[in-house]
């Protein structure tokens, strides 16, 4: 890696610019670490610098803000690993005044690219204004100013990921700044927020992360204000809040490795929660969020978990936040089909195989089986109910899928909507009993049409009604 920065000193030498490591690299660098993730402040003529470095280093260039000339440079380094390159114009008229203006002292110290290669004594060049090797030092995330909320208010959020990735605390004072300027976080420009959000949600320590926003600094219900009236609403003994975090909680044990799994079932799944949606998000951070909100539904209606209801009326809230953090479509879908979804695992039966309840449940669900499958146990875990959703069915419905049980279904003829609709029913269990039996006649090669399954539907229905008279 040293290589390839002596090359891009030298193209800096030959342009007149004098570059600047700053903020990660420097701290990382302060404690030993080495990152190949590294941030450069230019001097003038940022974006033209980088395009031009780019092509003599034989990277791929990226322009993330044209308006702010912050780009970046992605390739492979002379040790043959990959290296990310940010560039960045200076703010003010001097690297003090650059520094002044970043989110916390442990990232506001910079040293000149020169001096970190020629250097041996190069942490003796390091310019800190802020303090930021003394917090280091002493273990503590503090804000360079206040100010510095207000001029970018998703370092309320960024706070929590640096505390706990950088295994820090807070300094004196700081919570109390960030509660008194929480409100900030809904002027928050939405992209860069919600790229923050999922930052969070795709760590480690996310449950922790978003118990700190929440309980503690308040930016979790100034952000969506659901979240206040879910900790105020109490079902069996707890409120929502602390029901939804601990769910998170025990998804992140699922997944840490801690023997729940069998070694070949831990690979598939992390592989399956790893895979991308179209936003470039890891799977993982939906299913977590999710974690959180299933029950959000909940707020101002019933009062039982075993209530279909509430399901149903989570997907009004997901859309709320949907808008909030700038979601396609599609992510919006993905998080309510979770959250809507969250208790049908439990309802499978396992006696056979393949049984209809089984088959429509792979059928509807598809690549969404093993994020719902994970939040069922979790949930029922979260609640003291192992037995609803016991470990054998659990490890049962994820070898299935992996297996390929959900490619050879046939779709279905006719949606629960579609039923509720045309037979005036309202969504309850029911629904889904008379869905099974037509898709249960469906695979059998029994009806192939629409209109056979709403007339075989009728049938159970007139037959109900006769069975209760």
């Amino acid at each position: 890696m040293r290589g390839t920065l002596r090359s891009l000193s030298e193209i800096a030498g030959r342009e007149g610019k004098k570059l600047f490591l700053v903020g990660g690299f420097v701290r990382d660098a302060l404690r030993g670490r080495q990152s190949r993730d590294l941030d450069f402040v230019v001097s003038d003529d940022a974006d033209s610098f980088t395009r031009r470095a780019a092509f003599l280093l034989r990277g791929n260039y990226d322009p993330l803000d044209s308006g702010a000339q912050h780009a970046r440079i992605r390739l492979d380094a002379d040790d043959g690993l990959p290296l990310v390159l940010d560039f960045s114009l200076r703010r003010g008229n001097n690297m003090v005044e650059d520094l002044r203006r970043r989110d916390f002292t442990v990232n506001a110290m910079a040293v000149e690219l020169n001096s970190y290669l020629t250097e041996q004594d190069w942490p003796v060049k390091i310019i800190d204004p802020c303090g930021g090797r003394e917090d280091l030092a002493g273990g503590f995330l503090r804000l360079t100013s206040e100010q510095c909320l207000r001029d970018d208010p998703v370092r309320l959020m960024r706070a929590v990921r640096f505390l706990h990735k950088l295994e820090l605390k807070f300094a004196p004072g700081t919570e109390q700044v960030i509660r008194r300027n929480a409100g900030l976080i809904r002027q928050a420009l939405g992209n860069k927020l919600s790229v923050e959000f999922f930052k969070l949600l795709s760590g480690k320590r996310t449950a922790d992360s978003l118990r700190v926003l929440h309980s503690d600094l308040q930016v979790l219900p100034a952000l969506y204000p659901p979240f206040a009236v879910m900790s105020e609403t109490v079902v069996d003994g707890e409120d929502l809040m602390t029901h939804g975090l601990r769910t998170c909680e025990l998804l992140e044990t699922f997944l840490s490795g801690e023997n729940v799994f069998s070694q070949e079932l831990s690979a598939k799944l992390l592989a399956h929660l790893e895979q991308e949606t179209e936003a470039e998000r890891p799977r993982l951070a939906y299913l977590k969020l999710a974690g959180v909100l299933h029950d959000v539904g909940m707020i101002g209606g019933s009062s039982s978990r075993s209530s279909f209801s509430h399901e149903v009326a989570g997907e009004a809230y997901i859309a709320t936040l949907s808008r909030i953090l700038r979601f396609t479509g599609a992510e919006r879908d993905f998080t309510a089909t979770l959250v809507c979804n969250h208790s049908r695992p439990l309802y499978l039966c396992f006696d056979e195989e393949r049984t209809p309840a089984l088959q429509r449940f792979f059928c509807q669900f598809r690549d969404c089986i093993p994020e719902l499958a994970l939040l069922a146990r979790a949930d029922q875990l979260a609640c003291g109910q192992e037995n609803h959703f016991p470990a054998a069915c659990f490890t049962g419905v994820l070898e299935l899928f992996f297996a390929g049980a959900a490619k050879s279904l046939p779709r279905p003829l006719v949606s629960a909507e579609e039923v509720m609709e045309f037979f005036n029913l309202p969504p309850a269990r029911p629904v889904g009993r008379l869905l099974e039996a037509a898709y249960a006649a469906q695979v059998e090669g029994k009806i192939t049409r629409r209109a056979e399954a709403l007339s075989l539907i009728s049938a159970l229905l007139e037959q109900g009604e006769r069975q209760n008279r």
